[in-house]
């Protein structure tokens, strides 16, 4: 058994373990516990052994209903998208998929290997939780640190807010440019709430066009 093998096998005896103790019908009272398996061969940042650690996180009860999630799309790309979180064991569905690809390459002109999707929370969750929020944003700060992107686009009202400290209507955050770790920081609207509120085109185009031209992809050919 491969050394990848064992750990994702050894990784789900202790989630079963924990569930167990979870849903323990007696009651009883257990201090929970966080662990992680960690190769030491190799402590440079490369992402397959970063979301091992993610895979193997217990930061928050949501690891129990935890499945296993697509990686988040990493290519070192200079524009790093971050949604919400996974939707169901990936990061977009095939309708979200094919809108977000438009979004990226016919609305703000970025070409294939320019950008990148990630996640706040990591694990599936389908709806927003302030509490994974809080497990999560240490992966994601890890992210930022290891690809260093140039610039990050926050999908989704929820996370934006949380991410920026704000409070303001979304509407009043759309169109302007923020800093996130020093990094330059714009927001959108998510996939699924544009599908929920196909209203929001047109101001989803106008705040399109200012990333667009805040990145200075303005007048390049799609």
């Amino acid at each position: 058994m491969s050394g990848n093998s064992t750990k994702e096998y050894l990784m789900t005896l202790l989630d079963e373990a924990e569930r167990c103790i979870i849903d323990d019908k007696l009651g009883e009272v257990i201090e929970p516990c966080s662990y992680s398996i960690e190769d030491n061969a190799s402590r440079d940042n490369a992402p397959a052994d970063f979301y091992a650690a993610c895979a193997s996180c217990h930061s928050c009860q949501m690891f129990s209903r935890r499945e296993v999630f697509a990686r988040p799309l990493m290519k070192r790309g200079n524009v790093m998208f971050i949604l919400p979180y996974p939707e169901g064991n990936m990061l977009l569905d095939g309708d979200d998929i094919q809108l977000f690809r438009s979004w990226w390459r016919d609305s703000i002109l970025l070409r294939e290997g320019e950008w990148s999707l990630t996640s706040l929370i990591k694990c599936p969750a389908g709806t927003w939780s302030r509490e994974a929020a809080d497990a999560c944003r240490g992966y994601l700060r890890h992210e930022m640190m290891a690809f260093r992107p140039s610039a990050m686009v926050i999908l989704s009202s929820e996370a934006s807010r949380y991410m920026l400290r704000s409070s303001c209507s979304f509407a009043d955050m759309l169109g302007h440019e923020y800093k996130v770790n020093g990094i330059r920081t714009f927001v959108s609207y998510s996939p699924s709430e544009y599908r929920a509120d196909p209203s929001l085109r047109v101001p989803l185009w106008k705040n399109f066009l200012f990333i667009r031209k805040a990145l200075g992809l303005e007048g390049r050919n799609a």
